[in-house]
């Protein structure tokens, strides 16, 4: 019986870490169906409390605003010990959220719990996706893909949950009871399961050496004692290091071409081109599937991930000329079917751009994947403003020059690249 366990144990603990791998990238699903919840579900809100629009920006923007002021200092925090525990919390405040929002009678309650949600979600699905990076730093690349691939079929069944409520006579509370089960049934499999550990070799800190044996013995996603440095000397260190901003702000640019190029996109074949609804839903759910095939093309191709792995400003160039194609395409025509055809580009072009960036991103600090988190919080506000941007210049000079400032995207990233040297294996 005893060698039986011995022989099993090395099988058994393979078969727990891939469970537990599959637990946390499955956080990424979870996060785009139910944070779409209170988007597509913002009518039935509306209608239940009688909000103004005014009343309805001031929620999102409170939100954001609490996001972007306690994400940064949570990530510092957890790089210190392990993330579990941040994660947990994470998760409890989710489903303390929409138990809340479900009984929620007052605007000012459903500030608070606006408040609390949006750093809930970043701590527990942000600590999340940190851990199964530091857990297998080699293939950041591939579980960014799989993240981002899994986080857009989040995006497609999130309307798709909500109408087939709506069609079952259900209204707000019955949404935020779905979402508070479903971020049980993610705490209930995370809990019961080990968290990986960190594989992260070769940190310094304070004139040490973290070996792997030194983590092996170490707990699950914490990184030795003797291997770290202050919070503030670290937090400072990252700040000056150029490799990290680059790869930073290259992480942040995808945004351009996301949800807000989608929506501005919208608006210009509704209101220039003057296609149906209808014809809009279709194009934009074109240009959907075509972002999966180029996520599915990078996680199905090993490769085109080793090659976007040891060459990444190659491939996000090469990735940028054909986003620039697609969007030269868009603000040129005056076709529909053209405008749905040059989207679709767009969306295969950029499909990679965030996974391989913020791969090469965490990359730079081997194991401080939170403290990677804390330092491209930075950019938040950037990407909070830039709706308004665009809304401004829009409303200035017409939908074309708002569309033309996220067409520009593109040749910031190819700016973004010029100078850039990988560095050799041997010399990291």
């Amino acid at each position: 019986m005893y060698f039986k366990n011995v022989f099993r144990q090395p099988a058994t603990r393979g078969i727990s870490a891939a469970y537990m791998q599959a637990t946390l990238l499955s956080y990424g699903l979870f996060d785009e169906i139910v944070s779409g919840f209170p988007v597509v579900g913002l009518p039935l809100l509306r209608d239940r409390l009688g909000l103004s629009y005014e009343q309805i920006g001031l929620l999102f923007a409170v939100g954001s605003c609490s996001a972007m002021v306690l994400e940064p200092i949570i990530n510092v925090l957890s790089d210190r010990h392990s993330k579990r525990w941040w994660i947990f919390g994470g998760l409890l405040c989710l489903i303390l959220c929409f138990v809340v929002a479900a009984f929620a009678s007052s605007y000012g309650v459903l500030l608070v719990v606006f408040a609390l949600y949006y750093p809930a979600v970043g701590t527990a699905v942000g600590l999340a996706e940190a851990t199964l990076i530091d857990s297998n730093p080699a293939r950041s690349v591939a579980i960014m893909t799989r993240w981002t691939l899994l986080a857009s079929v989040g995006d497609i069944l999130a309307p798709l949950l909500i109408t087939a409520l709506v069609s079952l006579q259900q209204g707000w509370p019955e949404i935020c009871w779905l979402a508070a089960g479903l971020w049980a049934l993610l705490f209930l499999l995370t809990v019961a399961q080990p968290f990986p550990r960190c594989e992260a070799v070769g940190i310094k800190a304070e004139g040490s050496f973290v070996s792997s044996d030194d983590i092996a013995r170490a707990e699950p996603g914490v990184i030795p004692e003797e291997g770290r440095v202050s919070t503030w000397s670290a937090l400072s260190q990252a700040m000056r290091n150029p490799a990290l901003l680059r790869w930073g702000l290259l992480a942040l640019i995808p945004d351009m071409v996301d949800e807000v190029l989608l929506g501005f996109a919208a608006l210009y074949l509704r209101d220039t081109l003057h296609a149906s609804e209808t014809t809009i839903g279709w194009l934009l759910t074109g240009t959907l599937m075509s972002s999966l095939l180029g996520l599915a093309l990078l996680d199905c191709q090993p490769w085109l991930r080793r090659v976007a792995s040891q060459v990444p400003h190659r491939v996000l160039a090469g990735m940028a000329v054909v986003v620039l194609a697609g969007m030269l395409l868009l603000l040129t025509t005056h076709i529909t079917w053209l405008a749905g055809l040059a989207l679709g580009i767009v969306g295969l072009g950029a499909a990679g751009w965030y996974p391989i960036a913020q791969a090469q991103t965490y990359a730079q600090l081997p194991g401080r994947s939170s403290l990677v988190r804390a330092i491209t919080g930075f950019g938040e506000p950037l990407k909070a403003a830039l709706p308004a941007i665009v809304g401004l210049l829009a409303a200035r000079f017409g939908l074309l020059a708002g569309l033309a400032l996220l067409g520009s995207a593109p040749v910031l990233l190819l700016l973004a690249l010029i100078g850039y040297a990988p560095v050799k294996e041997s010399q990291k």
